[in-house]
Order: C-alpha cells, then sequence, then structure tokens
C-alpha cells in the first residue's frame, strides 16, 4: 500500500492521521517538489494528494481513501456503529471538506501567501473572517456538551482537526468566550497521538513548501478548485481570481 500525498495539505492530514489511529503499514511516497507533478497526474489526472495505490490500484480523494480503509481495516473503527450517527460523521467530514477547508485556504492565502492583500483587499479579509466565525458557531452547536462529534472519537475529528488546527496556527482559533467548547475540543484533539504525528509532519510540511523554490504548492501560482473558488466568491475575490489565471498566477485542475 503506497501513499502518494504531501504532508502540508490538510486531506493528506486526514488520511495520515485514519492510518496512524488504524495502525495500518504503508508507504510513503511524498510529492514534494513541482518537478514530481508528472508523476502525480500519472495516479491522479487532477494532480492532487493524497492518492492511495493498493493492489496496484490507485484510490484518490481523501473521502474515498477513508471510506477504503474504513472498509478494508474496520477495527479500529473510524465511523459510528449506529447508522444515524454514522451519517453524521460523514456529514461532518463532508463539511470539513468543504467549507472549513475553502475558508482556511482562502484565509491562509490572504495571511500567508499574498499578505500584501490584507491592505489592498482588506474587505475580502473581514468578510473571510465572518465566514470562519460563523462555521465555528455552527461546529459550536453540533460539539454540545460533548467531548467528539460523534459520540467517540472518530473520523468527523480528524477530518475537522487540519482546518481547525490551520486557522488557529493563522492567529484566528475559536473564541474561549463564543467557542469555549470547541476551544476545549480543540486542546483534546491535538493531544491524539495520531493527531499529533500529523500536526508535527504538516508543520514540516509547510516549511518545506515555504523554503523550497519547486514547492508542489507554490504560492506563486495557486491551485484552485471546487469550494475554494466559491468561497473567493463569496467574499469578493471572484475579480482577483480572473487575473490570477490570465496572469498564470493560479490554474484549476486539469480535465481529464
Amino acid at each position: 500500500m503506497q501513499l502518494h500525498d504531501n504532508p502540508f495539505s490538510p486531506f493528506s492530514f486526514k488520511v495520515r492521521a485514519a492510518l496512524y489511529e488504524k495502525g495500518i503499514d504503508f508507504e510513503s511516497c511524498e510529492v514534494r517538489s513541482h518537478d514530481q507533478r508528472e508523476a502525480l497526474l500519472r495516479v491522479n489526472p487532477r494532480g492532487e494528494v493524497p492518492a492511495l495505490v493498493d493492489g496496484g490500484r490507485a484510490i484518490t480523494d481523501s473521502k474515498v481513501i477513508c471510506a477504503y480503509l474504513e472498509e478494508r481495516f474496520p477495527s479500529p473503527a473510524l465511523l459510528p456503529e449506529d447508522p444515524l450517527l454514522r451519517a453524521r460523521c460523514r456529514q461532518l467530514e463532508l463539511k470539513s471538506d468543504t467549507d472549513l477547508d475553502a475558508c482556511a485556504v482562502v484565509l491562509g492565502t490572504l495571511k500567508l501567501f499574498r499578505p500584501e492583500m490584507l491592505e489592498t483587499h482588506s474587505e475580502a479579509f473581514a468578510r473571510t473572517v465572518e465566514l470562519l466565525d460563523a462555521h465555528y458557531a455552527w461546529l459550536e452547536g453540533e460539539l454540545g456538551d460533548d467531548d467528539w462529534f460523534c459520540g467517540g472519537f472518530s473520523l468527523a475529528d480528524i477530518a475537522i482537526a487540519p482546518h481547525v488546527l490551520t486557522t488557529a496556527f493563522m492567529q484566528h482559533p475559536p473564541s474561549a468566550e463564543a467557542q469555549p467548547r470547541l476551544l476545549a475540543w480543540l486542546g483534546r484533539v491535538r493531544a491524539r497521538d495520531s493527531v499529533a504525528r500529523a500536526t508535527r509532519e504538516m508543520a514540516e510540511g509547510y516549511q518545506s513548501a515555504t523554503q523550497d523554490a519547486d514547492s508542489l504548492f507554490d504560492p506563486n501560482r495557486l491551485h484552485w478548485r471546487n469550494d475554494r473558488i466559491e468561497c473567493l466568491l463569496r467574499v469578493g475575490l471572484g475579480p482577483w481570481l480572473l487575473e490570477e489565471l490570465a496572469a498564470d498566477r493560479a490554474f484549476l485542475p486539469p480535465v481529464h
């Protein structure tokens, strides 16, 4: 079993943490540099990480990979037994993969990759922070008084973790006043061995991405797709994206 990924990706984080939680052995095939992109395209024509190769077949998209791992390695379980809770877990995973990821990526673009935009697009930044606060409020309500989102520790917690960890790293954590339960959850999930290991790897991946001129994640030519584009439009950055695409400072997934 081979995992083709980059530790900076939140979706790679999710798959890695699931593998660690289940104690599954795998061969790590990290895609660190842009010159490895052609090899990645042979595994996943969309050119996205992660991709899992098992039995000579490639499995792409972190949701599909995690579902496959759960079916092939059912113990320890990362999905609840109860069908309703299991559906809830999948809905929370979907929420994290779409809305939370998109908001974190737009925030990261403004604060980390293109910090000059904090002045030139200050209104978009304010809208992004408002959107993040709305997501935090929703998560606070979903968590309620429980330690974990679906009763016991589950894939929902793993999926949400990288995005909230990332926004906290960017100095926008859940508020102790407005989202105290979510903030307490963040402390618990950070302490989980599988999450802690994936977090260390993600931090190292971020350092590598910012220091390597040939990094797969090039801050001078960003990859936009799906819900991340919707979030750009929502905060008023649609015209900016069109300018970036026209100037070849951004790109979309290849058509295949």
